[in-house]
């Protein structure tokens, strides 16, 4: 899986607002009913513009994030939910490659700001 977070202008300067996780094909497993993300990960950074309109995903919606204390410093994706909702794309879509989640919905999740993990560094 790789990890990547989409940012964008806004008055204050560079700010994060989706985060990608990627997976190769048949890599994110639908059998298993949760998966972990850990929030101080490497990942990948991208400006929106680079958001290609060919990169079809899944959006991850705020019900679908868990908090686990055994599982600290990560937020969970409830897969079993995302499973559900989309049964009906496994017939166009047998493989997702690709999970979509707004930061504020992390944030909100977490009830703290995460944006400081994922601060604009110029490379």
């Amino acid at each position: 899986m790789k990890l990547a977070v989409f940012y964008d202008f806004h008055e204050e300067g560079i700010h994060p607002f989706l985060m990608a996780l990627r997976f190769r094909p048949h890599e994110l497993d639908f059998s298993k009913s949760t998966l972990y993300i850990p929030i101080h990960a490497p990942f990948q950074q991208l400006q929106s513009t680079e958001i290609l309109d060919t990169e079809a995903g899944i959006t991850v919606l705020l019900e679908d994030l868990i908090i686990n204390p055994a599982h600290p410093a990560s937020i969970g994706i409830s897969l079993s939910h995302i499973k559900q909702r989309h049964i009906q794309l496994r017939h166009d879509l047998p493989t997702i490659q690709q999970l979509w989640i707004r930061m504020t919905d992390i944030e909100e999740v977490l009830q703290m700001d995460i944006r400081s993990f994922y601060s604009w560094v110029s490379k």
